[in-house]
Protein backbone atom coordinates (compact mmCIF):
# COMPACT_ATOMS: atom_id res chain seq x y z
CA UNK A 1 0.00 0.00 0.00
CA UNK A 2 1.48 3.53 -1.14
CA UNK A 3 1.53 6.00 1.64
CA UNK A 4 1.07 9.95 0.59
CA UNK A 5 3.38 11.52 2.53
CA UNK A 6 2.26 15.33 3.19
CA UNK A 7 4.89 17.86 2.75
CA UNK A 8 6.11 20.72 4.60
CA UNK A 9 3.86 23.62 4.13
CA UNK A 10 5.14 26.08 1.38
CA UNK A 11 6.82 29.30 3.25
CA UNK A 12 6.11 31.36 -0.30
CA UNK A 13 3.21 33.82 1.37
CA UNK A 14 5.46 34.56 4.45
CA UNK A 15 8.53 35.02 2.60
CA UNK A 16 6.78 37.05 -0.10
CA UNK A 17 5.54 39.12 2.75
CA UNK A 18 8.98 39.44 4.57
CA UNK A 19 10.61 40.89 1.40
CA UNK A 20 8.12 42.88 0.83
CA UNK A 21 8.32 44.67 3.97
CA UNK A 22 12.26 44.54 3.40
CA UNK A 23 11.56 46.28 -0.04
CA UNK A 24 9.84 49.07 2.30
CA UNK A 25 12.74 49.66 4.29
CA UNK A 26 15.03 49.91 1.22
CA UNK A 27 12.50 52.53 -0.56
CA UNK A 28 12.49 54.64 3.18
CA UNK A 29 15.90 54.64 3.19
CA UNK A 30 17.41 55.11 -0.68
CA UNK A 31 14.22 55.79 -2.38
CA UNK A 32 12.49 53.68 -5.11
CA UNK A 33 14.73 54.60 -8.04
CA UNK A 34 17.66 53.15 -6.05
CA UNK A 35 15.92 50.58 -4.44
CA UNK A 36 17.62 46.65 -6.05
CA UNK A 37 17.19 43.31 -5.98
CA UNK A 38 20.11 42.69 -3.84
CA UNK A 39 19.63 45.68 -1.69
CA UNK A 40 16.32 44.37 -0.86
CA UNK A 41 17.68 40.63 -0.64
CA UNK A 42 20.78 41.65 2.08
CA UNK A 43 17.70 43.83 3.72
CA UNK A 44 15.77 40.33 3.91
CA UNK A 45 18.52 38.57 4.79
CA UNK A 46 18.16 36.45 2.09
CA UNK A 47 19.48 35.35 -1.19
CA UNK A 48 19.15 37.80 -4.24
CA UNK A 49 18.12 34.71 -6.21
CA UNK A 50 15.47 33.48 -3.77
CA UNK A 51 13.68 37.04 -4.48
CA UNK A 52 14.35 36.59 -8.19
CA UNK A 53 12.87 33.08 -7.20
CA UNK A 54 9.81 35.17 -6.31
CA UNK A 55 9.21 38.14 -8.16
CA UNK A 56 10.78 37.29 -11.48
CA UNK A 57 13.41 40.37 -11.91
CA UNK A 58 13.26 44.25 -10.34
CA UNK A 59 9.97 45.08 -12.33
CA UNK A 60 7.89 42.20 -10.94
CA UNK A 61 9.58 43.16 -7.40
CA UNK A 62 8.76 46.92 -8.05
CA UNK A 63 5.32 46.13 -9.35
CA UNK A 64 4.34 44.04 -6.07
CA UNK A 65 5.67 46.54 -3.98
CA UNK A 66 3.71 49.27 -5.68
CA UNK A 67 0.36 46.55 -5.22
CA UNK A 68 1.16 46.04 -1.72
CA UNK A 69 1.88 49.75 -0.74
CA UNK A 70 -1.00 51.22 -2.96
CA UNK A 71 -3.70 48.50 -0.80
CA UNK A 72 -1.99 49.27 2.35
CA UNK A 73 -2.82 52.84 1.94
CA UNK A 74 -6.32 52.08 0.51
CA UNK A 75 -7.14 50.20 3.81
CA UNK A 76 -5.85 52.11 6.10
CA UNK A 77 -6.70 56.21 4.86
CA UNK A 78 -9.78 57.48 6.85
CA UNK A 79 -9.69 54.89 9.43
CA UNK A 80 -10.36 56.45 12.61
CA UNK A 81 -13.33 55.66 14.75
CA UNK A 82 -16.27 55.51 12.77
CA UNK A 83 -18.34 56.39 16.17
CA UNK A 84 -16.42 59.65 16.00
CA UNK A 85 -17.92 62.64 14.84
CA UNK A 86 -16.91 63.98 11.42
CA UNK A 87 -14.78 67.25 12.85
CA UNK A 88 -12.57 64.58 14.95
CA UNK A 89 -12.32 62.24 12.79
CA UNK A 90 -10.79 65.21 10.39
CA UNK A 91 -8.63 66.73 13.41
CA UNK A 92 -6.88 63.25 13.93
CA UNK A 93 -6.32 63.46 9.66
CA UNK A 94 -3.51 66.04 10.76
CA UNK A 95 -2.29 64.07 14.38
CA UNK A 96 0.87 62.48 14.81
CA UNK A 97 -0.36 58.87 13.93
CA UNK A 98 -2.26 59.91 10.84
CA UNK A 99 0.43 57.84 8.93
CA UNK A 100 1.76 54.71 11.23
CA UNK A 101 5.55 55.78 10.78
CA UNK A 102 7.93 58.25 9.04
CA UNK A 103 8.90 55.88 6.86
CA UNK A 104 5.17 55.03 5.09
CA UNK A 105 4.94 58.79 4.83
CA UNK A 106 8.48 58.68 2.99
CA UNK A 107 7.20 55.72 1.02
CA UNK A 108 3.97 57.53 0.11
CA UNK A 109 5.28 60.54 -1.20
CA UNK A 110 8.04 58.14 -2.94
CA UNK A 111 4.77 56.28 -4.95
CA UNK A 112 3.21 59.92 -5.62
CA UNK A 113 6.88 61.24 -7.47
CA UNK A 114 6.63 57.80 -9.37
CA UNK A 115 3.25 58.75 -10.84
CA UNK A 116 4.91 61.70 -12.67
CA UNK A 117 6.67 59.30 -14.49
CA UNK A 118 5.29 55.82 -14.58
CA UNK A 119 1.00 55.63 -16.10
CA UNK A 120 0.41 52.60 -14.04
CA UNK A 121 1.05 53.85 -11.10
CA UNK A 122 -0.26 57.37 -11.60
CA UNK A 123 -4.05 55.34 -12.24
CA UNK A 124 -3.13 53.01 -9.20
CA UNK A 125 -3.23 56.60 -7.32
CA UNK A 126 -6.03 58.25 -8.99
CA UNK A 127 -8.07 55.02 -8.91
CA UNK A 128 -7.53 54.93 -5.13
CA UNK A 129 -8.42 59.03 -4.66
CA UNK A 130 -10.86 59.69 -6.95
CA UNK A 131 -12.66 55.82 -5.96
CA UNK A 132 -12.38 55.28 -2.44
CA UNK A 133 -10.72 58.16 -0.51
CA UNK A 134 -12.80 60.90 -1.59
CA UNK A 135 -15.98 59.21 -2.11
CA UNK A 136 -15.72 57.64 1.27
CA UNK A 137 -14.28 61.49 2.58
CA UNK A 138 -17.70 62.69 0.51
CA UNK A 139 -19.78 60.32 2.51
CA UNK A 140 -18.93 60.50 5.88
CA UNK A 141 -19.47 64.37 4.91
CA UNK A 142 -23.15 63.45 3.61
CA UNK A 143 -23.76 61.90 6.48
CA UNK A 144 -22.56 64.24 9.14
CA UNK A 145 -24.46 67.18 7.09
CA UNK A 146 -27.18 65.63 5.18
CA UNK A 147 -28.80 68.91 4.11
CA UNK A 148 -25.45 69.85 2.86
CA UNK A 149 -25.36 70.62 -1.08
CA UNK A 150 -23.93 67.73 -3.03
CA UNK A 151 -21.35 69.75 -4.68
CA UNK A 152 -20.40 71.52 -1.32
CA UNK A 153 -19.95 68.23 -0.11
CA UNK A 154 -17.55 67.22 -2.96
CA UNK A 155 -15.91 70.80 -3.01
CA UNK A 156 -15.00 70.25 0.81
CA UNK A 157 -13.82 66.96 0.64
CA UNK A 158 -11.51 67.87 -1.95
CA UNK A 159 -10.24 70.51 -0.13
CA UNK A 160 -9.72 68.62 2.90
CA UNK A 161 -7.67 66.12 0.75
CA UNK A 162 -5.61 68.68 -0.61
CA UNK A 163 -5.00 70.23 2.93
CA UNK A 164 -3.85 66.86 3.80
CA UNK A 165 -1.73 66.11 1.52
CA UNK A 166 0.50 69.26 1.23
CA UNK A 167 0.14 69.45 5.12
CA UNK A 168 2.20 65.83 5.41
CA UNK A 169 4.49 66.84 2.66
CA UNK A 170 5.36 70.35 4.43
CA UNK A 171 5.87 67.91 7.44
CA UNK A 172 9.12 65.96 6.04
CA UNK A 173 10.77 69.16 4.36
CA UNK A 174 10.88 70.61 8.24
CA UNK A 175 7.99 72.93 8.22
CA UNK A 176 6.22 70.94 11.45
CA UNK A 177 5.32 71.39 15.00
CA UNK A 178 2.26 72.14 17.15
CA UNK A 179 1.32 75.63 16.12
CA UNK A 180 1.48 74.30 12.62
CA UNK A 181 -0.68 71.40 13.50
CA UNK A 182 -3.22 73.72 15.48
CA UNK A 183 -3.44 75.99 11.88
CA UNK A 184 -4.33 73.37 9.83
CA UNK A 185 -6.65 71.94 11.94
CA UNK A 186 -8.06 75.31 11.95
CA UNK A 187 -8.12 75.36 8.45
CA UNK A 188 -9.59 72.19 7.97
CA UNK A 189 -12.33 73.23 10.65
CA UNK A 190 -13.29 76.33 8.72
CA UNK A 191 -14.07 74.30 5.12
CA UNK A 192 -16.45 71.67 7.26
CA UNK A 193 -18.04 74.84 9.11
CA UNK A 194 -19.03 75.76 5.30
CA UNK A 195 -21.39 72.68 5.00
CA UNK A 196 -23.48 73.85 7.72
CA UNK A 197 -23.48 77.49 7.05
CA UNK A 198 -21.45 78.39 10.48
CA UNK A 199 -17.90 79.83 10.57
CA UNK A 200 -15.46 79.20 13.09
Amino acid sequence: MTVNKVGRPSKARERIAHILRAMAGVVASDGLANATLSQVASAAGMQRTLVLHYFGSRDGLMQAFVNEAVGAYGASMLRADAEQPVDRRIDAMFEPGAYRSPEELVIWIELVALSARDATVRERLRALWTERWLPELERQLAAEYPAADADDIARAAYALTCLFEAHWAFHLQGITGADRQRQVQHAARTIVATLSGSQI
